[in-house]
């Protein structure tokens, strides 16, 4: 059975939160929940911070991703598991999730798993695999002069990571999954569109499922792609999200935990559609996130969804438009 939610929300961030002793900037660690004072155990979920702790040692030190992981942390240590008594979650159950054991997948899958994605569509693409951009299967040497679509680089002087940063981290709503992709995401995958310029096909992210436990295992295998979107003012651009399993995983069992993040300058547009068809013992959460107008940090337009898959493919868009 299907249970999908794409009805806006917006999430107040929380009033009370505890005290993080922050790290020097030259330094740029994760931050250990392990490492949390005793006092501190009241604000948090046993199971979230133990999820937290799985997810923090899985990854590589990354110096662009600190103060998103950072942020994650922090909002991780007050957050609880959602029930059916938080509204968002009032028609979605995640016990399915909750009382699994869930792995976090740490390396891209190799590409002889993957013979039945490939790169002869016509459009831009990108294949993201188990959270892993995959380069050697994506296409982008189509799109406009001056359009990026890549990895976020390290390099704080390269003119575009130096303007992405200037936003990640810095959305103050969400909610508990928001935080865990934050936390767990590997990589962050940039899409950047100059000001005027407008892309003329979408381009397409290939979501690909690899690793899953098996039918009435125990073991949920999770992923946590993160994609940020910024177009400048008057760029246009076209944005398909497709989420599939390999061939063959169509009984597998793991949760995929997406997040896309849009920046829109005035008189952009952004066009986004969001295809899924993945296992029908996964679990699939999605958070799509959109800032657009002049004043960025005053204007916001949030579109969460949560469910488990079903037989059929389920298919969402939207375009938004800042003028």
């Amino acid at each position: 059975m299907s249970v999908s939610a794409f009805t806006p929300q917006i999430h107040t961030p929380l009033t009370m939160k505890p005290k993080i002793k922050h790290r020097q900037k030259q330094k740029p660690k994760s931050f250990s929940l392990s490492t949390t004072p005793i006092t501190q155990a009241s604000f948090s979920d046993p199971f979230v911070l133990q999820l937290a702790e799985t997810l923090e040692d899985s990854l590589s030190p990354s110096v662009s991703l600190q103060k998103l992981r950072d942020s994650s942390s922090e909002s991780l240590l007050s957050t609880s598991w959602p029930s059916r008594k938080d509204e968002p979650f009032r028609f979605t159950d995640t016990s399915f999730i909750r009382h699994s054991q869930i792995i976090p997948i740490t390396k891209p899958p190799q590409l002889d798993y993957l013979p039945s994605i490939n790169g002869n569509t016509l459009l831009p693409n990108i294949v993201i695999a188990d959270g892993f951009v995959l380069n050697s299967m994506s296409k982008v040497s189509t799109l406009p002069d001056g359009v990026y679509v890549g990895g976020l680089l390290s390099d704080s002087s390269d003119r575009i990571a130096k303007r992405v940063l200037e936003f990640v981290g810095d959305f103050e709503w969400g909610d508990l999954f928001w935080s865990v992709n934050g936390l767990g995401t590997p990589v962050m995958t940039v899409v950047y569109v100059p000001a005027g310029v407008k892309v003329d096909n979408p381009i397409h992210f290939k979501y690909v499922s690899v690793e899953g436990g098996e039918e009435g295992s125990k073991k949920l295998p999770v992923s946590n792609p993160r994609v940020f979107v910024v177009v400048e003012e008057g760029g246009e651009v076209g944005i398909i999200e497709e989420f599939m399993s390999k061939e063959g995983n169509d009984d597998k069992r793991y949760w995929a935990n997406p997040v896309l993040e849009v920046v829109i300058g005035k008189g952009a547009k952004v066009r986004h559609s969001y295809v899924q068809s993945q296992s029908l013992n996964s679990a699939h959460i999605k958070w799509t996130a959109v800032r657009q107008g002049p004043q960025m940090k005053q204007q916001f337009s949030l579109y969460g969804g949560h469910h488990h898959c079903s037989k059929d493919k389920i298919h969402h868009s939207f375009l938004v438009i800042c003028s």
